[in-house]
């Protein structure tokens, strides 16, 4: 069937699409409303704890924003009403329980507007009517303020796609002004369309952001899903020696924020990642619109991720604004211990290296001792050689830099 799609601007226009879902957007500026932020060094807060639906729908749109010609070439398009590259969305607390808030009243009372819904468990639909309205109620303070709704959906995939090939909802997600985004999922089984799904975007007029997902790709698929997000990953940022204000930990979504308003455009500025958990982590970095970086750490370990450069202006930067530091190849010390017939082969390993051990009798020709290369974990790395067939062996480390 038909159904009205409605989207909503200062010029409100309407159009009929035959979508088996709906999506709604609306759109607006002030010039008033700047946040100037702490300079004590502490951990930031400010963004939140989204969900790992809600933060899969970050981003994918994060993905986007990165390289929208890849984007474009990923789903068969070829929109040109977005710009090529801008910087990633930052969560915010205040706009994700905005959005919860609102995606829980539209689907309790059924209905499906931007409007606050008359009978709203949290706001006034006389004194605020309007997303900004329920923004502000959350103490969010703004000078640029989106909305997208969309409800039916099965997914953060199906939601984020239908955004994406609607013109205006595309271009408030793709919008350079915004900095900050939340987004609110509820589920109602009673309602029309059972899932209900909104996303606010705002900027303060001063904040700026390095903000990411920390997240391991367990099934190889190239993107972030559900369940895929680590938490206990500290980020840290510095110039030159200088510890900056903010860091931030990765929560159980993967999500993370730093204000990075108070670094000088140009600078560089030096990520480093500390594992704060007892167990080794793995993770999956984006490097560019679909390559992975694998980073390993081990219980405790920091490692001095890459360099990236403060952008200019009031714009955000991510993962895949950073250039991954080489990680310098030391001397090891192979440690060789014998129990007759076998040979133990231990040595230190770092991060961000492969050792291959291999063996020879002649100096001539190293055979591989292992099928693949052992990924360094920050600790010792051992191997037992049984019963080596050749009586004469020799014993050597090929360390690599993937």
């Amino acid at each position: 069937m038909d159904i009205t799609h409605n989207q909503f601007s200062r010029d409100r226009r309407a159009a009929t699409h035959p979508l088996p879902v709906q999506i709604a957007l609306l759109l607006a500026t002030l010039s008033f409303g700047t946040v100037s932020s702490s300079l004590a060094q502490t951990q930031y807060t400010g963004d939140g704890t989204p969900t790992s639906l809600e933060e899969e729908i970050r981003w994918r749109v994060n993905r986007g924003r990165f390289d929208s010609a890849s984007e474009n070439q990923e789903r068969g398009t070829s929109y040109t009403d977005i710009p090529a590259s801008t910087g990633p969305l930052s969560p915010h607390e205040s706009l994700t329980v905005a959005c919860r808030h609102h995606s829980e009243d539209m689907a309790k009372n059924n209905l499906f507007q931007h409007a606050t819904v008359t009978g709203s468990a949290y706001y006034n639909p006389v004194t605020q009517p309007n997303p900004w309205d329920r923004m502000e109620a959350e103490g969010y303070s703004w000078t640029s303020a989106g909305e997208n709704i969309a409800a039916g959906y099965s997914g953060a995939e199906a939601v984020y796609a239908g955004w994406w090939n609607s013109t205006g909802h595309r271009v408030n997600m793709y919008g350079s002004g915004f900095r900050e985004i939340g987004n609110g999922y509820f589920y109602w089984a009673s309602s029309s369309y059972g899932r209900y799904y909104t996303m606010d975007l705002g900027s303060d007029g001063s904040s700026c952001f390095f903000s990411d997902t920390v997240f391991r790709d367990l099934n190889g698929n190239g993107v972030y899903d559900a369940g895929e997000g680590i938490p206990g990953v500290a980020i840290r940022l510095k110039v030159g020696s200088t510890p900056q204000s903010y860091y931030d930990v990765s929560v159980d979504a993967g999500s993370f924020a730093i204000p990075i308003q108070s670094i000088a455009a140009g600078a560089s500025v030096t990520v480093v990642l500390s594992n704060t958990t007892a167990a080794s982590l793995t993770l999956s970095i984006p490097t560019n619109y679909s390559t992975l970086q694998s980073v390993v750490l081990a219980a405790g370990q920091a490692h001095t991720y890459g360099v990236f450069s403060k952008p200019s202006g009031k714009n955000n930067a991510g993962f895949r604004n950073v250039a991954p530091a080489t990680a310098p190849i030391v001397p090891t010390l192979l440690q060789i211990s014998f129990s007759d017939p076998d040979v133990r082969l231990r040595w230190p390993s770092q991060a961000g290296l492969d050792y291959q051990p291999q063996w020879t009798s002649d100096f001539q020709t190293w055979n591989n001792l292992t099928p693949n290369a052992l990924v360094g974990t920050g600790s010792n790395l051992t191997y037992l050689d049984a019963g080596p067939s050749s009586p004469s062996r020799f014993y050597r480390l090929w360390i690599t830099s993937p």
